[in-house]
């Protein structure tokens, strides 16, 4: 039902030539099976509350919930738009789609559980947690933090780096699929913001593996500093980049008419 609303959206907007294949394949059927069971991993409590306590207790969750549901939905979003527009069904576009697939299952924990603690910081929870045998534990340890960044760097740069694989790969079938200029143009310009986008986490990996590094020599220095200077110059690039994609397009299509 979502998938056919979103198809007539795009129609209204004049845009039905993108989105070729009106028949719902049995690759998507499986990725939005595999997107459904991740969400269902999801769930913020498996009980129903037995006290208003308890009900408290588990609407903590609900922020981090709406963040990993948000960008479990999002790279949803970006798989439905790419087979919508290319309908690509070959081994290439099969072998990526799974390789999504993939990285979204496997990283759904480490997701949650990033979010469940940032969620928790942000709202005044304790460092601590106490374990099922009674030990008192830190949730996140200062010498895990280097690794953290590797893996959610790793797991960021894979997502993309990916829709950069399967747009790289809709480019090379253009004269197949009967491209347009515009349409080639749109192509291009995914592969290129999914591969930056790609570049970045790979940066913030690249600065939690330096973390390993000083530790391994020295006491652990906290390199936040240094990534937000990262995160902020890859953010800033990014939007100049989609600026100048944003440009070109209107000229392309000033000169299509």
């Amino acid at each position: 039902m979502l998938r056919e609303k979103l198809v007539a959206h795009y129609e209204r907007a004049g845009r039905a030539v993108q989105f070729r294949n009106r028949e719902i394949s049995r690759l998507e059927g499986l990725s939005d099976a595999v997107f459904g069971f991740a969400i269902t991993l999801l769930i913020v409590s498996l009980e129903v509350p037995k006290t208003s306590s308890e009900l408290i207790a588990t609407m903590r969750g609900f922020v981090a919930f709406a963040f990993t549901f948000f960008i479990l939905f999002t790279i949803w979003y970006r798989q439905f738009s790419f087979f919508r527009r290319y309908g690509l069904e070959d081994k290439v576009a099969i072998a990526l789609n799974g390789a999504l697939l993939f990285v979204v299952l496997f990283f759904i924990y480490p997701l949650k559980f990033l979010a469940t603690w940032t969620v928790g910081r942000l709202m005044g929870g304790g460092k601590s947690i106490v374990l099922a045998n009674g030990e008192l534990e830190r949730i996140v340890k200062p010498e895990h933090i280097p690794w953290l960044y590797s893996i959610y760097g790793c797991g960021f740069a894979a997502v993309f780096a990916v829709f950069a694989l399967l747009y790289r790969h809709a480019l090379t079938k253009s004269d197949e699929l009967g491209l347009n200029d515009l349409e080639r143009f749109e192509t291009r310009q995914a592969v290129k913001l999914n591969g930056f986008i790609a570049g970045l986490g790979l940066l913030i990996a690249a600065s939690g593996a330096s973390m390993l590094l000083e530790n391994s020599t020295g006491p652990l220095r906290y390199s936040g500093d240094v990534l937000g200077i990262v995160i902020v110059l890859g953010i800033v690039m990014l939007m100049r980049l989609r600026m100048r994609g944003r440009r070109q397009r209107r000229a392309m299509e000033s000169l299509a008419s």
